[in-house]
């Protein structure tokens, strides 16, 4: 389940070999830069085998299945660990959205 939060620059330290993996960027860069706007292109959901969803907007996750751990890194929100348990999920999500107007439909084209 969810640890207590640290410091970003604590999680990002001591997940920063497989940032670089993800990111294909060296990890002295990662400690001094920091993240990127354009890594959070997503959107994270954490389900728990209990019923309860809780979703990050700008976000992704990392996983280190032999110790079941994983983190969700947020643009907005902080990075925020877990302890996994058993049936837990993790999704990253890609949408693509189109709104319709009607109203718009038939307005010339200006």
């Amino acid at each position: 389940m969810m640890k207590p939060l640290r410091q970003q620059s604590a999680v990002l330290a001591e997940w920063a070999n497989e940032l670089a993996l993800r990111f294909d960027r060296p990890v002295d860069q990662l400690l001094t830069s920091g993240l990127m706007a354009t890594d959070f292109s997503r959107a994270v959901e954490v389900r728990t085998p209990y019923g309860m969803t809780v979703r990050f907007d700008l976000a992704f996750f990392l996983v280190r299945p032999a110790v079941a751990q994983a983190v969700v890194f947020t643009e907005h929100s902080g990075y925020v660990e877990f302890d996994m348990v058993d049936e837990m999920a993790f999704a990253e999500i890609s949408e693509s959205t189109y709104y319709h107007d009607a109203e718009l439909e038939n307005r010339p084209i200006q």
